[in-house]
C-alpha cells in the first residue's frame, strides 16, 4: 500500500480549506442575486453583517471536511509513533 507524502497531505488540506472559502462567496455571492437591491441600499450595513454572518457560517460549516481530515493525518502520525 503507497502512503501520501506529507506535503501531499498539507496540500490537500490547503485545497479543501480553499474549496470551503470559495463555495461561502459562492453562496453569499447566490444570495445577493435573490436580494433586492432598493432594500439593501436602504440598509447597507445590517445587509453587509449578515453576508458576513452567512459567509462565516457556511465557511465554518464547509472547513469540517478538511479540519476532519488534518486530524485524522495527525492521529495516523501519533500512533505509529
Amino acid at each position: 500500500m503507497r502512503t501520501m507524502s506529507i506535503i501531499t497531505k498539507v496540500g490537500l488540506v490547503i485545497a479543501g480549506y480553499v474549496a470551503a472559502c470559495f463555495l461561502a462567496s459562492g453562496v453569499v455571492y447566490v444570495d445577493q442575486l435573490f436580494t433586492s437591491t432598493a432594500v439593501t441600499q436602504a440598509s447597507s450595513g445590517m445587509y453587509a453583517f449578515g453576508d458576513l454572518l452567512l459567509f462565516v457560517g457556511m465557511f465554518g460549516v464547509l472547513a469540517l471536511l478538511p479540519t476532519g481530515l488534518a486530524l485524522y493525518f495527525l492521529i495516523r502520525v501519533f500512533r505509529k509513533s
